[in-house]
């Protein structure tokens, strides 16, 4: 009676197993290659070079009150001269103090655009694979994931990237959309292999 409920159960685990589905995703480049990272990534760019622009000005003009300081030294009382040196020695901090705050503005900005993105990534896969009835679906990048091998079959990535574009293009960032099914692009994939 034990081995032919141990069999019974062995059949019924067997059975389980081979209805699981599975799929992985490259993360690494899921998000690189997501239409919002790269849109973000170049507002970001043209922030930082904005402000790099304008702190450029006034290092310029920074630079022109010390080429009249040295020009003038020479004139002036020992006094005026300390003064003034100390009114440069001043600017001069200040103007690094802004180059610091602006580098680390934009650094605060990229990475809280980044988390933004891979929160919704994240969030976009979890529903992908609910909707697609996947048991799991294992996120991998491209150096060092843990998973080391998958077939190509599993391999949601593409299918992930283009439904998460879609949904970006479209606008549609609140509204809830069923992502492309995997069968559906399954049968596309046949049909190109097919023409060729």
């Amino acid at each position: 009676m034990k081995k032919i409920v141990i069999a019974l159960l062995a059949v019924i685990t067997l059975a389980s197993c081979t209805q699981a589905k599975f799929g992985v995703v490259n993360t690494e480049k899921l998000i690189k290659e997501y239409k919002e990272t790269v849109d973000a990534e170049a507002q970001i760019k043209e922030k930082s070079e904005k402000m790099q622009k304008d702190l450029e000005t006034s290092i310029q003009a920074f630079q022109n009150k010390v080429v009249e300081y040295q020009k003038s030294a020479a004139k002036m009382s020992a006094k005026t001269r300390a003064q003034k040196e100390q009114q440069l020695g001043a600017e001069q901090q200040q103007l690094q103090q802004r180059q610091q705050q602006a580098q680390y503005q934009v650094q605060n900005d990229g990475q809280a655009a980044i988390k933004k993105i891979a929160e919704k990534v994240n969030t976009f896969i979890k529903d992908y694979g609910k909707k697609n009835g996947y048991q799991i679906i294992f996120g991998t990048v491209d150096l060092n994931g843990a998973v080391m091998y998958n077939e190509d079959k599993i391999d949601l990535t593409d299918t992930v990237l283009k439904a998460l574009n879609d949904k970006y293009s479209s606008g549609s960032t609140t509204k809830e959309e069923t992502p492309v099914k995997t069968e559906d692009k399954k049968e596309e994939t046949k049909k190109e292999d097919d023409k060729k």
